[in-house]
Formats: structure tokens, C-alpha cells, sequence
């Protein structure tokens, strides 16, 4: 399909489309052809949330100044995204061949010296004590994963909780949220992830709508803010 867009002008015209109004229907059109293509995502410069939640974060970004400090579970295009609207971006990846990609992916886009990638990987056990709750996956422990964002030290504006064990990350960070702080949660339309989130002792948004590549809406809960002292 991507191919038969090309050679007929369509991608040209969604892309001239995106540039002028990248949320508007055709805009999102244009998206559908990035479904799965980080490098896409990235020319795109948008990140894989509903669209409502990546205007809340714009705004909550552009009211710091482009200072911020986030930490991010699940790297990807939103990494690079965040990176060109903060002042430091921490991110984990359970996935060494999937890091590696992002890490040639942050070259080419020049921000190499704000996003500072860890690599935690899963860990086979018969007793995990961190469960992601995807199928296959119950003898992979992601407490190691959860709980990266100590590595990383100090405190954060923004937390985007978008890989595994995503109740687990959200748990682990709230600890670590700056004043004011929010986390972004996705994918919260997902049952497993109720309780956790209705649980978290902090106000919860849920933002439901179209998100770019998907021919379908989903939710983004955001998190937060933490209470100011």
C-alpha cells in the first residue's frame, strides 16, 4: 500500500497535509502508513499516544521552558520526540537488539547527548516477582526493569510509562516524581491495568481518541500532578 501511495503522489500530498495540520484527519491519514516504521515515526515527529495526551504533554513540556527531566519506559519515536522538548531524557529498553536500533536512531537524529539509554533486560526465573502480564512471559521477572529509574537519580518532571510491567513502573516512579509531575501512562484501556492505575493515590486522566498509525482509538491516562510541597 505504502509502495502504491508513493508512486501515485498520495504520500507526497498526506505528507504536505501532516507538515500544514498534522492532527487533523488527513494528517492522520498520512500516520497510517508509519504502522510499525520507527524511522517514520520519527520524521513524523510525533510520539505513539492518543493525540489529546500529546497535547497535554506539550503544554506541560513548554511550561517548564524545554528544561524538563523525563524518564521513559520503552523507548522509541516518543523518545526523540521528548528529547527536542526537554532538557534531559532518561529511557530503559528490556530489548538489546531494539536498544541498538534506537541508539543508531538517536545519531541520526542529533540527540545523542540528551537521551541517556539504559538497558535492563528481563530475567528467567521460575518465581518472577514483577510479572508484565503478557502471555508467554510468566517465568520473566521485570523488577530490575521496574526499578531503572533509580539509576537515574533525582527527581522528574515527566514520566512516560509505555514498555513492560507497566503497573510496576508506575508504582516504582511515582516516588520519584518532581512537584508538579506528571506520568503519562498508556495503553490504559487494557483491564489488567485498572486496579493499578485507580490504586495509584494520585489524580488519574484518561484520555481516549485516535492515536498516529492506528486505524483505531485507544487511551492515555495521565497521571499526576504530584502534590507541590
Amino acid at each position: 500500500m505504502r509502495r502504491g501511495a508513493e508512486r501515485t503522489g498520495l504520500l507526497a500530498a498526506l505528507d504536505r497535509r501532516y507538515a500544514a495540520a498534522p492532527r487533523s484527519v488527513r494528517g492522520h491519514l498520512r500516520t497510517l502508513f508509519a504502522i510499525h516504521d520507527v524511522d517514520d515515526m520519527i520524521s513524523l515527529d510525533t510520539p505513539w499516544w492518543t493525540y489529546g495526551a500529546v497535547s497535554a504533554v506539550e503544554e506541560h513540556l513548554a511550561s517548564l521552558g524545554g528544561k524538563a527531566r523525563v524518564f521513559e519506559y520503552g523507548s522509541g519515536a516518543s523518545t526523540i520526540w521528548l528529547a527536542g522538548r526537554a532538557g534531559e531524557v532518561w529511557s530503559v529498553e528490556h530489548h538489546a537488539g531494539f536498544a541498538q536500533i534506537m541508539r543508531a536512531a538517536f545519531e541520526r537524529s542529533g540527540v545523542q547527548d540528551t537521551v541517556h539509554l539504559l538497558e535492563v533486560p528481563a530475567v528467567e526465573t521460575a518465581q518472577p516477582r514483577t510479572r508484565s502480564g503478557r502471555r508467554g512471559e510468566d517465568s520473566v521477572d521485570y523488577t530490575d526493569y521496574a526499578h531503572a529509574i533509580e539509576q537515574a537519580g533525582g527527581t522528574f518532571d515527566l514520566v512516560v510509562v509505555d514498555g513492560r510491567a507497566r503497573v510496576a513502573c508506575l508504582e516504582a516512579a511515582i516516588p520519584f516524581l518532581a512537584p508538579g509531575g506528571i506520568v503519562v501512562f498508556d495503553d490504559a484501556q487494557r483491564p489488567r491495568y485498572r486496579a493499578g492505575l485507580e490504586g495509584c493515590g494520585l489524580p488519574v486522566r484518561r484520555v481516549w481518541g485516535w492515536v498516529p498509525s492506528l486505524p483505531y482509538p485507544r487511551e492515555t491516562a495521565l497521571v499526576g500532578p504530584a502534590p507541590r510541597s
